[in-house]
């Protein structure tokens, strides 16, 4: 599929946007890639089988929310093995992502389960939206039909 994309500026950021219309064959095509590969490579995460079930499910609207409003999941922030820190990792990464923003590198919008509010992709960039102050953000709202 040829998706459209359109750019918007909100806060510091500038978001590359799909219309509803697109959303969720986009992330099915892509964000199910992904989790998928994180289902093999990572069995005992839960929170991936758990979003994989969901998502073909859902209804997705293009919203603004407010950064503080979005729930990072618990599990997943607090998940550590011998090999591996979820957090720490994910505090690397932000930073990475931080210096491609300043060089007005666009951002897509982080994917949020309407019910409660949950984050279900983009931990890097709502990292980095909350460490800059980011007061709202665009996200791919989805709600289970």
């Amino acid at each position: 599929m040829s998706y459209v994309w359109t750019y918007e500026k909100l806060g510091r950021f500038t978001y590359n946007l799909l219309s509803n219309e697109q959303i969720k064959p986009f992330l099915l095509e892509h964000i199910m890639a992904e989790w998928r590969t994180d289902a093999v490579e990572h069995p005992e995460q839960i929170w991936t089988r758990e979003w994989m079930a969901a998502l073909p499910r859902m209804r997705f609207d293009l919203e603004i929310l407010q950064v503080t409003d979005v729930q990072p999941r618990a599990d997943l922030m607090a998940f550590e093995t011998e090999e591996e820190n979820f957090y720490e990792d994910l505090v690397e990464r932000a930073i990475e992502r931080e210096t491609s923003f300043d060089r007005g590198v666009s951002t897509e919008p982080i994917l949020v389960n309407r019910n409660g509010c949950e984050l279900m992709d983009g931990y890097t960039r709502y990292l980095v939206f909350t460490r800059q102050g980011q007061d709202f953000t665009y996200a791919y709202v989805g709600t289970v039909e």
